[in-house]
C-alpha cells in the first residue's frame, strides 16, 4: 500500500505546482496590462496619462505645421478696433511680445504734434510692447500739469484745447501694475508750426493797410492840387474879362 501511494502523492503535488503557475502567470499579466487605479482619479487618471504620452511633443515640426501663425495684421500707429490680443484670438495670428499686464507698460512713442486753430493741439502716438488699459495724455508748464485727459486703449490720439509754446506735452500707458515711465520718446516741447509764415501774413496786412492810407492821402493831395489848378485858372480869367 505505501508503494502504490508515493507515486501518487508525487502526481498530485506536481499538478498543484502547475496549477499554482498558471494562475500566477496570469495574475502577473492581468497587473502589466492593466495598472491599478487611484481610489479618488479612478482608470481616467490613466487613460489621460497614456494619451499624453502615447504621442510625446515634437518641438522641431510645431510651427512648421501650423501655417495658420502669421504675424497679425496690426499697426501700433493707428487707431484699431480691436487690439492685436483680440484679433490674435479670432484669426490665431501672432501678436509682438507683450509684458505683463501687471508688469508697468513700456513707454509709448509719441509720433507727432499737429495744431489746430487758436491753442488747439492733436496729439498722436504709438501704443508700446505691453499690455494697457488706458492712456494718459498731458501737457505741463512751468512744473505744473495744465491739462490732463485718459484715453481708451484702443485710440492713438487726443486733443489738448490750452497749449503755448514751450509747453511739455507727454502721454503715458497704464494697466494693473503701474504707468510707464517718461522718456524722449514719449514726450515732446510744443513749438508752433509756421511761425514765420504767421509773422509775414501779419506784416503784410499791416504793409497793406498802410499803404492804403497812403494812396488815400496822395488822392486827396492830387485832389486839393487840382482844385487849386482851377480856382487859379478861374480868377486869371475873371481878370482878363
Amino acid at each position: 500500500m505505501l508503494g502504490c501511494g508515493r507515486p501518487v502523492i508525487l502526481l498530485l503535488s506536481i499538478n498543484f505546482l502547475d496549477l499554482s503557475f498558471v494562475s500566477s502567470s496570469s495574475s502577473s499579466s492581468q497587473n502589466a496590462t492593466h495598472p491599478l487605479s487611484h481610489p479618488s482619479g479612478g482608470s481616467d487618471y490613466y487613460s489621460e496619462y497614456e494619451d499624453i504620452t502615447a504621442e510625446p511633443p515634437r518641438s522641431s515640426s510645431t510651427y512648421s505645421e501650423l501655417p495658420d501663425l502669421n504675424p497679425c495684421d496690426y499697426d501700433m500707429c493707428v487707431e484699431q478696433q480691436h487690439t492685436c490680443l483680440e484679433l490674435a484670438e479670432t484669426t490665431r495670428c501672432l501678436c509682438p511680445g507683450l509684458s505683463n499686464g501687471f508688469i508697468p507698460p513700456s513707454p509709448p512713442r509719441l509720433l507727432n504734434l499737429t495744431q489746430q486753430d487758436g491753442k488747439g493741439v492733436v496729439v498722436h502716438w504709438c501704443a508700446p510692447t505691453s499690455i494697457v488699459t488706458h492712456y494718459n495724455v498731458f501737457v505741463r508748464g512751468n512744473g505744473k500739469v495744465k491739462e490732463k485727459k485718459e484715453v481708451e486703449k484702443r485710440k492713438r490720439a487726443a486733443v489738448l484745447e490750452d497749449v503755448e509754446a514751450g509747453m511739455h506735452i507727454c502721454v503715458e500707458a497704464v494697466n494693473k501694475g503701474g504707468v510707464s515711465a517718461e522718456d524722449d520718446q514719449s514726450c515732446a516741447t510744443f513749438e508752433p508750426q509756421n511761425t514765420d509764415s504767421g509773422l509775414v501774413l501779419k506784416l503784410g496786412i499791416i504793409g497793406g493797410v498802410v499803404g492804403l492810407i497812403l494812396l488815400l492821402i496822395l488822392a486827396l493831395l492830387l485832389w486839393r492840387h487840382k482844385s487849386r489848378q482851377k480856382f487859379t485858372m478861374r480868377t486869371k480869367t475873371e481878370r482878363v474879362l
